[in-house]
């Protein structure tokens, strides 16, 4: 008989959620179009401050906002008449000369939570009116339902709320070594391999399971890409570059950047980040081209919320709403993307949104997964984000 579900990840958890999905993951109702572009999303955890990323260096307001923590004209890395980057956005800059950044100005929702468990949530599951139960990646790979033995890969200890899904598809790591098959399961392998060669639904299973095994095989394998990366994020991005060489059909690879949680001494640790964020993706993009992967990956940089637009007495800024987010890629639409939040009116010193979330989402849903978003979604218009 097969091995049943607790028998694998009894094993290791990473190679033991891909086995388990030939059996679970059959049926009738697939889809043999494949993706447009993989989607690696990085999530700025702890809320990124949006006005001190990309700057109104003109508006004589923000400086009013942040008399100790706004950025000197002098420093601003300028890329249009009003708008600049943070002077530590060195690599965000080069991308965006070289057309392959799009800024997305004013990103939020309705009713926002300041909560930074709440708000996940929210960006999460892309239902802020409900309690959460899948994720709009999970809901998407539901409503794309294939034979693949591997979908979407975590780069984190936990699986993050937005791969949560009604079948399985996803799976969390941290280290390719996790995918190693356990000699327990060798006999597991044996029977699917038998399996492999007769009709019928045995046959199916025998075919999924061996595919299954030879994908887990093929990232125990894998060592992290080359490159001049450096810090965690730099860490996890040779990880997700590694995946995409290898060319394992993934539609999604999600991760996560800590340390934005600046209510204190917000400069030196802001600059810090920022630094880091833009020249080890900025170091990403140009080993994604090299690859000849620029058109079939598109990667999004987004945090649950921004932070207040006034400073606080401690030198840094509070739990805010609306902030940038960042599409980055080969064959976007590059540049600005809705319009910048009002400095002269805000909701208690926290920015209206100009832009909802769930048009970035849309977007990708149409634009790399090639699905109609509105099942998953709702009625939200995408954003031009592909040429």
């Amino acid at each position: 008989m097969f091995v049943n579900r607790r028998q694998f990840l009894g094993g290791a958890v990473a190679v033991g959620s891909v086995l388990a999905l030939p059996r679970l993951a059959l049926g009738d109702e697939t889809n043999r179009a494949t993706p447009k572009r993989t989607v690696v999303l990085l999530h700025l955890n702890g809320g990124n401050d949006g006005l001190n990323t990309v700057i109104p260096w003109k508006n004589p307001r923000y400086r009013t906002l942040r008399p100790s923590l706004a950025i000197a004209s002098n420093q601003v890395r300028k890329i249009s008449n009003d708008l600049g980057l943070h002077p530590a956005l060195q690599g965000f800059e080069a991308l965006f000369k070289r057309d392959r950044l799009a800024i997305i100005n004013g990103v939020g929702y309705p009713k926002p939570s300041y909560s930074h468990f709440r708000s996940t949530e929210v960006w999460f599951t892309a239902q802020p009116e409900k309690s959460p139960t899948y994720g709009w990646i999970g809901r998407a790979l539901d409503r794309n339902p294939t034979k693949a033995p591997l979908r979407a890969v975590a780069i984190q200890k936990e699986q993050p709320l937005s791969m949560v899904a009604e079948r399985p598809g996803a799976v969390t790591m941290t280290e390719f070594g996790q995918f190693r098959v356990p000699g327990g399961m060798e006999a597991a392998a044996d029977l699917y391999r038998s399996y492999e060669k007769l009709d019928g639904k045995r046959g199916e299973v025998g075919v999924a399971g061996a595919q299954a095994l030879k994908v887990a095989r093929r990232i125990a394998k894998l060592k992290p890409a080359g490159g001049r990366f450096y810090s965690r994020i730099g860490t996890d991005l040779r990880k997700v570059l590694a995946l995409l060489k290898a060319d394992l059909g993934l539609e999604v690879i999600q991760l996560q950047m800590g340390g934005y949680d600046t209510h204190n001494n917000q400069s030196a640790s802001h600059q810090r980040l920022l630094a880091e964020l833009g020249n080890n993706l900025n170091q990403f993009q140009a080993e994604i081209d090299k690859a000849g992967l620029g058109k079939r990956v598109v990667t999004l940089v987004m945090s649950e919320f921004g932070r207040r637009a006034k400073e606080n007495l401690s030198g840094g800024t509070d739990h805010g709403s609306a902030g940038p987010a960042f599409v980055l890629g080969a064959g976007i639409q590059p540049g600005f993307h809705g319009a910048y939040p009002s400095l002269d009116d805000l909701d208690r010193d926290n920015f209206k949104f100009t832009t909802d979330f769930r048009r970035i989402y849309a977007a990708l849903l149409g634009g790399a997964f090639r699905m109609d978003p509105k099942p998953i979604l709702g009625d939200f218009k995408p954003l031009e984000l592909f040429a």
